[in-house]
């Protein structure tokens, strides 16, 4: 097989339908990793990275702080389906082999993998993937609780929980010089089975209290035996079980990304009543920077109401049916920052708005006014 540098791009034009109601400078930068192996002499690790700047060969991966050039694999149609924007998409997948005598990962306690590319500017802004060395034999979830989440893959089970922390962490650190350790009443708003709880417990202080609310009685049940009773059932409509201004930091990861317009604005209502005057909000939102990535074909009409309203809420999401939730009020949805800024800024002052904070998603940092 000849080497990257000798090929020649694909097409690099993608033809996206109405492609001038998206913003494509926007469109976040996207990889994963699928599968890490050892054997007795290296670690293997598989995975796909969108080409940096739509050239192929143009990505090293990250291993906490060492840059490694991957094996280019064959190319695969599903990814320039997926993601038709991106140039020489078809290009993604990709191994890693790592000898051990060169670097043993297994002597790490954590793994942080990043993607940059070789040449030309490093994307505005990029998530890293992390994991604990010992969670490669962590005991997730049944798969039916786990698949209710987007996430059957007992690895990306565990990397996405740990990543998601991080991420946390590092917002709570960049905005307010904090962790969750400074905080004394901490609530995971869909918290589903502790995935990221389940890391920020052995952060907090022993007076502190970490309570998590979801409406997966399933994934509770099995939260309370294997991560701690610290967890509860909740309606798909407030009021939680939790006494007003009584929270110092709330953090939701794709809760909002799922809730139709007056559904989230009644849940916004209500992280507004349990949060403490200056408490902290940390939402994951699904905003302009994502409308491309999940949506690339959208009509035409449905972009100019999203673009005129500020939100669209008509995407179907079937993840919850199994528990009975039915998609009239679970969805995918998509918000533009004028309309999160109006939904929010009755309660909340917007501290940072990170992009691309988890694959698709962004972070919404408020305060509680």
């Amino acid at each position: 097989m000849p080497s990257t540098s000798d090929r020649n791009p694909i097409n690099p034009i993608a033809f996206i339908p109405n492609a001038d109601l998206y913003d494509l400078n926007e469109a976040p930068y996207l990889w994963n990793i699928d599968c890490v192996n050892f054997d007795e002499s290296r670690t293997i690790i598989f995975g796909w990275c969108l080409p940096h700047g739509g050239l192929i060969g143009n990505t090293n991966i990250v291993i906490n702080g060492r840059a490694y050039e991957p094996i280019q694999r064959q190319p695969e149609g599903v990814y320039a389906q997926l993601y038709p924007w991106c140039p020489n998409a078809a290009f993604s997948a990709f191994m890693l082999e790592i000898p051990h005598d060169f670097v043993d990962i297994r002597n790490a306690t954590e793994v942080s993998i990043s993607c940059v590319p070789k040449s030309g500017p490093l994307p505005s802004s990029q998530y890293t993937l992390e994991f604990l060395v010992n969670d490669l034999s962590y005991a997730p979830p049944p798969e039916d609780i786990a698949a209710r989440i987007g996430v059957s893959n007992p690895l990306q089970y565990v990397m996405y929980g740990r990543s998601i922390y991080r991420g946390f962490e590092k917002a709570l650190a960049k905005n307010f010089g904090t962790s969750f350790a400074d905080y004394q009443t901490i609530m995971d708003w869909g918290c589903g089975s502790a995935r990221i709880t389940r890391h920020v417990l052995p952060k907090i202080g022993r007076s502190a209290r970490l309570v998590g609310f979801d409406i997966d009685e399933y994934a509770i049940n099995w939260s309370n035996i294997n991560v701690g009773r610290f967890f509860n059932v909740c309606n798909t409509n407030p009021p939680l079980g939790q006494a007003s201004a009584s929270v110092d930091v709330v953090y939701a990861y794709s809760v909002f990304t799922h809730l139709a317009t007056e559904n989230m604005r009644i849940w916004v209502e209500e992280m507004a009543r349990v949060l403490k005057p200056g408490g902290i909000g940390l939402f994951t939102v699904l905003s302009d920077r994502a409308m491309v990535t999940l949506h690339p074909n959208l009509s035409r009409s449905s972009l100019e109401d999203w673009n005129l309203v500020g939100v669209y809420d008509s995407a179907q999401n079937a993840q919850l049916e199994s528990i009975g939730v039915s998609g009239a009020y679970y969805r995918n949805v998509w918000c533009k920052r004028g309309f999160l800024d109006e939904v929010f800024g009755k309660y909340f002052d917007t501290v940072d708005f990170i992009g691309h904070f988890h694959f698709y998603q962004d972070l919404l940092v408020v305060r509680r006014r």
